[in-house]
């Protein structure tokens, strides 16, 4: 209820009202006086003039312990500071904007993101059609859940929830890169924002449809690129994993070392190949250090995507191996570890040579065997590959 503040009521209130309760001062836009169990408090609601149209709330103090007064100027300075596009709750020392936020991050990573992660980052904050511009120049400590929430919900209108999904957790992300440094509230992307469920993704090539994948694979006119779209999916590489492999890092026990994998060198890890893929690669060794060498600022194929001739993406090459590999009787754990998926009970750093060149060896040459049957190809008899 509304009513004009005098010291006298504020002193019974506790007395006169039940807990809970919450009296509005005419006096001073946004001043309430709330009613607790044990004492009654000053609080102050305001609107922020910063172009987002949030409310902020601020506790003023205890009404036994700050006069009627002192709360009304803090609460008349409060406004001021809000009109001003100032959050009246927190200092701002120092406290970095979101796009001053992501820099800083960028910069602290380094190499251990990978040029296409920076410009993904960049691409969500930096420009004025940008999903995370509207909040972009907004120091961190200004963002509240009411915001989050509302440019999430603006965003899956306007984008689609994926768009939505990604630029809010980029902010969430930030968001606690900041906090490590500066004492900001609790995130208010995990408490205000209700992601979109994300679809599971599915891209693995039928059966039915591997003659078709392995087709259009040899009517390929450029042998390496053709080769290298074969790496994928005989052996459930990622795009750059397999495009940046060097010859250096195949032994002759046909084990390769991923070194910088998806996750940084931290997550390094060494896979077999099957033998009838190194004898298929046997033509372009010699001609560089890398297996897919090209004139480009890496040394190396830099980009394979779908086209009107080949349907398909680098990341379905990687879904297809999975799903084949179950097909031939992998293991679900196997098929993580070759994939350099984190599991909850083994990491690939603790798998020994012998696991490497034995065990693996041989789900891997069940897979490549498996994968040429369903594609209808070349089938080499597992004993042959490994006498190449």
């Amino acid at each position: 209820m509304a009513t004009k503040f005098t010291q006298g009521l504020v002193d019974r209130a506790r007395d006169e009202h039940p807990a809970g309760t919450q009296l509005y001062d005419t006096e001073v836009r946004g001043l309430r006086l709330v009613i607790g169990k044990r004492s009654s408090s000053y609080k102050l609601v305001t609107s922020v003039n910063d172009g987002t149209g949030r409310a902020v709330s601020l506790m003023i103090g205890r009404a036994n312990e700050v006069s009627l007064r002192t709360a009304r100027q803090q609460a008349i300075e409060a406004n001021v500071m809000a009109r001003r596009g100032e959050d009246p709750r927190l200092r701002k020392d120092g406290i970095p904007t979101l796009r001053q936020a992501l820099e800083k991050y960028l910069k602290a990573r380094g190499d251990d993101l990978r040029p296409k992660t920076h410009q993904s980052y960049k691409s969500l904050t930096v420009g004025p059609k940008a999903p995370l511009a509207k909040i972009g120049d907004l120091p961190m400590h200004l963002l509240d859940r009411q915001t989050c929430a509302k440019l999430h919900e603006e965003l899956a209108e306007k984008r689609g929830p994926a768009t939505a999904n990604g630029a809010l957790r980029l902010a969430r992300l930030l968001l606690n890169d900041v906090a490590r440094v500066y004492d900001l509230p609790p995130n208010p992307v995990t408490r205000g924002v209700r992601f979109a469920k994300d679809r599971t993704r599915d891209w693995a090539v039928p059966l039915e449809g591997m003659p078709t994948l392995w087709a259009r694979l040899d009517a390929m006119e450029k042998v390496k690129k053709r080769l290298c779209w074969q790496t994928m999916l005989m052996t459930g590489l990622r795009s750059n994993e397999a495009r940046s492999m060097r010859w250096a890092n195949l032994d002759d026990q046909g084990v390769l070392l991923v070194p910088s994998p998806k996750g940084g060198e931290e997550r390094a890890f060494r896979v077999p190949i099957p033998w009838s893929l190194i004898e298929d690669l046997g033509v372009l060794r010699g001609k560089s250090e890398f297996v897919f060498p090209a004139r480009t600022r890496t040394g190396y194929i830099d980009q394979l995507k779908r086209s009107e001739k080949f349907p398909y993406s680098p990341h379905m090459m990687r879904h297809t191996y999975r799903t084949l590999a179950l097909e031939a009787g992998v293991s679900v754990e196997t098929a993580m570890i070759l994939l350099n998926h984190k599991t909850n009970d083994i990491s690939s750093r603790y798998v020994t040579r012998a696991n490497l060149t034995g065990y693996l060896r041989g789900e891997v040459e069940k897979v490549a065997a498996t994968i040429r049957k369903a594609a209808g190809g070349r089938s080499v008899a597992i004993s042959e590959q490994i006498s190449v």
